[in-house]
């Protein structure tokens, strides 16, 4: 069985990578061909190409900023495939280029409200997520938005506290990677309720897609008649 093949990658514009190989020394005549394996090291599976004998060379498109790529060369005979040579690349990192998705599960009471939400999808978060920013004030309000610093985390939700009863709320949120923030999402807008309401509901709010990504109509939690708690 052959050995390990020679392997290189090098990036050579902003979304493509250059994968390039030679056989091993002294494989002269064993080469049938080649399999290469790659993707997105946080990623499974990878995907797998297999390559003729006379053919040295890949262009992988669509590469992520801020990713580890991972490639896997091995060398074909007629005994079956060598030993893998392996080699990895870490593209630069960018600012988000796609915003949070915010859930459509959110509890509101008469002075609070908890929502979740979503990283950037892989393709457009262009790095590590190192913080979050939600910003929001009172609907229609002149008054500059509120903004607050979150770290990322596996529930990635919050609680605004202190809101006045029975008031309407505007609200998005945006990602930040080391190269800076992201766009904020569609603002999503939710409505306290009166004063005498003790008790915390669960509502779920319809999504509205669009061309990229997500998107969300503005909208309004109000109660209306007798309002029945959600689990």
């Amino acid at each position: 069985v052959p050995g390990k093949p020679i392997l290189s990658v090098h990036q050579t514009e902003e979304n493509t990578l250059l994968v390039k190989w030679e056989p091993p020394l002294g494989a002269e005549g064993q080469v049938l061909g080649y399999r290469l394996q790659f993707g997105r090291k946080d990623v499974e599976p990878l995907a797998t190409l297999e390559f003729s004998a006379l053919e040295d060379k890949y262009i992988a498109p669509s590469i992520h900023k801020g990713a580890t790529y991972v490639f896997k060369l091995a060398v074909k005979s007629r005994a079956g495939f060598g030993e893998e040579a392996v080699q990895e690349l870490t593209t630069p990192e960018d600012i988000p280029k796609g915003y949070p998705q915010i859930l459509e599960a959110s509890n509101v009471t008469s002075m609070s409200v908890q929502f979740g939400w979503l990283p950037p999808v892989l393709a457009e978060r262009n790095g590590a997520i190192v913080k979050y920013t939600v910003a929001y004030r009172e609907a229609g309000s002149p008054g500059n938005l509120l903004e607050k610093d979150l770290p990322p985390s596996p529930e990635n939700s919050y609680t605004l506290n202190g809101l006045k009863p029975n008031t309407a709320y505007d609200v998005k949120i945006r990602a930040h990677t080391s190269k800076g923030p992201g766009p904020y999402s569609p603002t999503v807008q939710y409505r306290t309720f009166q004063l005498d309401q003790g008790r915390t509901y669960r509502f779920l709010l319809p999504l509205s897609p669009c061309v990229r990504g997500w998107c969300r109509e503005a909208r309004e939690l109000e109660r209306s008649g007798q309002a029945q708690p959600g689990s």
